[in-house]
């Protein structure tokens, strides 16, 4: 390690494991991250696949309830929430692989699922015979590749790299956010493009180009991803497996190489199987992420808002959520570095409050200045609200990773993700119902869905309550 021009942590006369080096070292800190994101070219490129599939179909709603969904914009809405209702179980599935076999396999396998279905469905006939049908099948199998992939990238992310990592745990799951918001953008710009196309090109043929662009995409995350190490942590758990007589005597303190602190209780599980003493986890971790992925999925949603409420065109509704996805990418790194300065729930708490008291007056804001000009609603749906929907989404999955130990990490990961996911899925559908009731109403749907995950995060920080396995000392 690099001498810093700060004392070093030893010198402080604290124990290096509790200092945070983003406080007290914070040139090493930035050299490692910048490390850590070259080295996951691989892994964010293929995540990028994860996210672009439903963000093209979702800017694209207004053309695809003509194409696909008979001029119902609910139907429309509804295909889109199809691989998140498929999600969980890809997820268990593919955590089972990710757990059994190992993480990078399980990363290997979901995106070769991801870029056909993506691609194919492109390639449909709209005027044929059930292709309704065949499109909601070609989205369920995306979600079960998708659900894996979610998992598995945060699950990797976690584990991947060499001592000392713990300090930078933050700017690796922050990973999942730079892709997903590379992917909005993306998707956003392709989905403007076709706006810009008279409209009947849109339905005719426009509408397939998006999917279609995802097979230079996916060819390249494949073979990028044919050379994706294994963690350490799942090779020191394999080993100790290995090393055991006995798949009785095996316990997670003996398979896992992040432990709990000292003074965090240690839950041993029953001798039948780990899952015992984490299942009741599983509800928390959900209800947490299920208020984070609406809060993601929001601002796709808008398009549709600004366009019924704010009477804007489609290019000037997707450019504010273009807007709205550079704003999201680049506090990838601000919030990452305040996750490994402050912790993941301090964060979270910060970040979810803000989302909760900001979603209505923004809105209404927006409303209200509307007649003014496209400003307002640049600055208050495309810079501020994804400020603050990135300060709670950033830290988010690292919650869920730090509670359970290597042994089950990955299928469980998947089961609270792809559980979580419905809830983000079906917000689009939600919201669009009820705006029909007031226009107000989808910021508030989001206000009454953060309070449960707010109180959650609240009761996590009581000392004693969870056993932590990554960064036990910065939770």
């Amino acid at each position: 390690m690099r001498t810093a021009s700060r004392a070093p942590m030893a010198e402080l006369g604290v124990p290096q494991r509790m200092m945070a080096m983003a406080a007290v070292e914070p040139a090493e800190y930035w050299s490692r991250v910048r490390a850590l994101y070259a080295s996951s070219c691989a892994v964010i490129l293929g995540n990028v696949l994860e996210w672009y599939d439903w963000t093209v179909f979702g800017y694209m709603q207004d053309i695809m309830k003509h194409v696909f969904g008979s001029g119902s914009g609910e139907q429309a809405w509804l295909l889109f929430a199809v691989p998140f209702l498929a999600r969980p179980l890809g997820s268990v599935l593919f955590g089972w692989i990710g757990d059994a076999c190992g993480r990078a396999v399980s990363l290997k396998l979901a995106i070769w699922g991801m870029a056909i279905c993506t691609v194919l469905q492109g390639c449909l006939v709209p005027d044929s015979p059930g292709v309704t049908a065949q499109l909601a099948v070609l989205r369920i199998f995306t979600g079960l590749s998708a659900g894996g992939e979610s998992a598995g990238v945060n699950t990797y992310m976690s584990e991947i790299g060499d001592e000392g990592r713990e300090h930078t745990l933050g700017a690796a799951i922050g990973v999942n956010n730079l892709s997903g918001s590379l992917a909005f953008l993306l998707a956003n710009l392709v989905s403007l493009l076709v706006h810009l196309l008279p409209w009947e090109d849109q339905v005719a043929w426009g509408w397939r180009v998006p999917f279609l662009l995802a097979a230079p995409l996916g060819v390249a995350s494949i073979l990028l991803r044919r050379h994706v190490p294994e963690t350490e942590a799942f090779r020191r758990r394999r080993d100790a497996e290995k090393s055991e007589t006995s798949s009785d005597a095996v316990e997670i303190s003996s398979s896992e190489s992040e432990q709990p602190s000292s003074d965090e209780p240690k839950r041993v599980p029953a001798r039948w199987g780990p899952w015992t003493s984490h299942f009741y986890l599983l509800p928390l971790v959900v209800l947490v992420l299920s208020a984070v992925n609406s809060c993601n999925y929001l601002p796709i949603y808008l398009v549709s808002w600004l366009e019924e409420e704010a009477q804007l065109t489609p290019p000037q509704a997707l450019s504010i959520s273009a807007l709205a996805k550079v704003v999201q990418m680049l506090m990838t790194f601000p919030a990452s570095f305040a996750t490994d300065l402050f912790g993941t729930t301090k964060v979270m708490l910060l970040g979810g409050s803000s989302v909760a008291v900001a979603a209505v007056p923004l809105l209404w804001l927006t409303m209200a200045s509307s007649t003014v000009g496209l400003w307002p609603a640049f600055l208050i749906l495309g810079v501020f609200l994804p400020v603050l929907i990135s300060i709670y989404l950033v830290p988010s999955n690292l919650f869920m990773t730090a509670v359970f130990p290597t042994l089950l990490r990955a299928r469980a990961c998947g089961i609270c993700l792809g559980l979580a996911s419905i809830t983000g899925g079906l917000t689009p559908m939600i919201a669009s119902q009820l705006a029909q009731e007031g226009r107000l109403w989808p910021g508030a749907f989001i206000y009454f869905l953060t309070l449960p995950s707010l109180a959650v995060l609240l009761w996590s920080r009581q000392k004693g309550r969870l056993a932590v396995y990554q960064r036990p000392w910065l939770f």
